[in-house]
């Protein structure tokens, strides 16, 4: 697995695996009005009596209820859900591939995710979508080119998260950012004010330095002529002592 999000993607698929398996458990064991009446009747996908009171356990927690209803709570805030169903983003974009014999787009392949067949748009997707298709139109110019492109659009709108675009699953990642011509004008003008100073403080620096040495020397003098003074006072007093 050399690709980063093949990666992702197979440890993401693992792990909603064990949460739907979870899940199943949970409404089992919610289906009983204690816990005790739910120890009895031990879920048959469960191996053994011990594992399932564990289970009862963990599901009754005060923890574990209080960390299930803010999931409750997030969820009610996803504002559109995709209809892919089981079946990973890149699987369907391959299937989609092998049939046209080309990748679609990242608007496209939004359309595609979110757009139901039977159902159409649900109001938060359409929502987005629309937004898509008006930032593509606003920058489109008159002879066709583009300043912007569907996978930097898609991110504008959607948003990214843990370097991917936020409903795109693991394939798509946002476009690097583009610096425009007048931001890197800005830099090197900042570049060469800040290397300016840097030569001044270093100008400062060294002339501090100077001074430091030279004030260094008359202390050292000091302190010789001081030793000396010393060495000459004890000598005289040795020769003249005091009667």
């Amino acid at each position: 697995m050399s690709l980063l999000w093949v990666e992702r993607y197979v440890i993401t698929t693992c792990q909603t695996v064990f949460c739907n398996f979870r899940y199943k458990l949970k409404k089992h064991f919610e289906k009983f009005s204690t816990i005790e009446e739910a120890i009895e009747n031990k879920h048959d996908d469960v191996k053994t009596q011990e594992e399932w009171e564990f289970l009862c356990a963990r599901f009754s927690s005060e923890k574990f209820q209080i960390r299930s209803e803010k999931n409750a709570i997030n969820r009610s805030k996803l504002t559109h859900h995709h209809k892919a169903g089981s079946k990973s983003f890149m699987s369907h974009q391959e299937q989609i591939a092998t049939q046209t014999g080309e990748m679609q787009g990242a608007i496209d392949r939004f359309e595609t995710e979110y757009k139901s067949t039977k159902k159409g748009w649900d109001l938060g997707a359409k929502a987005k979508w629309d937004e898509m298709i008006k930032m593509r139109t606003e920058t489109t110019q008159p002879d066709g080119t583009r300043t912007m492109t569907d996978d930097e659009i898609c991110a504008k709108v959607l948003g990214v998260k843990s370097g991917y675009i936020k409903g795109c699953g693991f394939g798509p990642r946002p476009p690097p950012s583009r610096v425009s011509h007048s931001s890197i004008n800005e830099m090197s003008e900042k570049n060469k004010e800040l290397q300016e100073q840097l030569q001044e403080t270093q100008h400062l620096v060294g002339t501090q330095q100077q001074k430091i040495d030279a004030q260094n020397e008359v202390i050292q003098r000091l302190e010789e002529q001081a030793k000396k003074f010393e060495e000459f006072m004890a000598n005289f007093s040795r020769q003249h002592p005091s009667s």
